[in-house]
């Protein structure tokens, strides 16, 4: 994979990211002042859509990056980028509801990432559904790793799930055609670069935002997402504008800048950024301010956040684990890189 790609993807991410901050920040603005401020509702919805960016980039690297490793390699270095960072930032949030009520299911869906049992429940962190689908991704990775022959068989259990969604959770979460967005980006990741193809950045952006204005954005909440409720109209009215925009950024060769390493820390950001919004709702609860005000200093001081936390945690914590890397022991590398992994 080039590296300008790799910065140009870097970016993207960050977008992604801010974009998901951004329309937590104007629900917060809605529940303290009842208003969206000067942008409407049918224009914040698209923020949701990062999430659906996060996938199809997820499919992307992982094509490009994983057959250069071993099953266990690969496996490890997915587990210590996602899970430790992801545990350690649900330890508050799994305290709270700890108080109201925290059952084995919930134990399962936090500490496991799994959140089909015998009915859907999510993980204590508000934003770690999309993780509970990184995961699974991950997992069917690492499978056809170990035998490619097994692939078939992968889409065919896949292809079951999404028929028989209605017997249950687990066929619920095994078939939600979100994860149809990975495959996306998998087949991204064989597609030749197009120069000209650049433009699919700003058609699908557009199709994206138009999205809400007609009146198609997909509508619910994490439980509706993780049955994958209305999955189908999601992939296609953010999944392929989602795809398009990954394919344009992927023919964009950028250099590493302040917004690349925004791009590095976009998973501490997108992990961290309830919190902060959800503080400072209770102070705007008291000391009212105009809904645009909030939205900005929400989604700034969540970046700002984000960014102390990935210098002075993140950083470490990375290259604490990086020293148990079976590549380090064997003095095999990679045939790709990841972004900044």
């Amino acid at each position: 994979m080039g590296i300008g790609l790799i910065w140009s993807l870097q970016i993207l991410r960050f977008i992604a990211a801010l974009m998901v901050v951004y329309v937590h920040a104007a629900q917060t603005a809605v529940l303290a002042t009842g208003s969206n401020g000067l942008l409407p509702h049918d224009f914040q919805v698209v923020g949701r859509a990062g999430v659906d960016i996060f996938f199809v980039i997820s499919g992307v690297i992982i094509a490009r990056t994983a057959p250069g490793l071993t099953w266990r390699s690969f496996a490890w270095r997915r587990f210590r980028r996602i899970v430790p960072l992801y545990l350690l930032t649900s330890i508050p949030y799994a305290i709270v509801a700890y108080k109201t009520g925290f059952g084995w299911r919930d134990a399962v869906a936090t500490l496991l990432l799994w959140p089909a049992t015998d009915q859907m429940t999510a993980p204590a962190l508000p934003a770690a559904w999309t993780l509970c689908f990184e995961m699974l991704f991950y997992a069917a990775a690492t499978v056809v790793l170990v035998d490619r022959r097994l692939l078939p068989g992968l889409l065919g259990i896949f292809g079951l799930a999404m028929i028989f969604r209605s017997a249950g959770p687990v066929p619920q979460f095994l078939g939600n055609p979100l994860i149809i967005e990975f495959g996306f980006g998998v087949v991204l990741a064989y597609v030749p670069r197009w120069r000209p193809a650049v433009w699919c950045l700003p058609v699908g952006a557009a199709a994206m935002i138009a999205a809400g204005f007609i009146g198609i954005a997909p509508q619910g909440g994490t439980m509706e997402f993780l049955a994958g409720d209305n999955g189908f109209q999601r992939v296609l009215v953010y999944g392929l504008p989602a795809a398009m925009i990954v394919f344009g950024t992927m023919q964009i060769d950028a250099k590493p800048s302040v917004w690349t390493v925004l791009g590095d820390a976009s998973y501490m950001l997108y992990l961290i950024h309830t919190l902060p919004i959800t503080l400072l709702l209770m102070v705007w609860t008291a000391f009212p301010v105009p809904p645009d005000l909030i939205i900005v200093i929400g989604t700034a001081t969540s970046v700002l956040l984000a960014w102390r936390m990935y210098i002075r945690f993140e950083l470490p914590l990375r290259k604490f684990l990086r020293r148990h890397d079976p590549h380090l022991k064997t003095g095999r590398q990679p045939s790709g890189l990841a972004l900044r992994d």
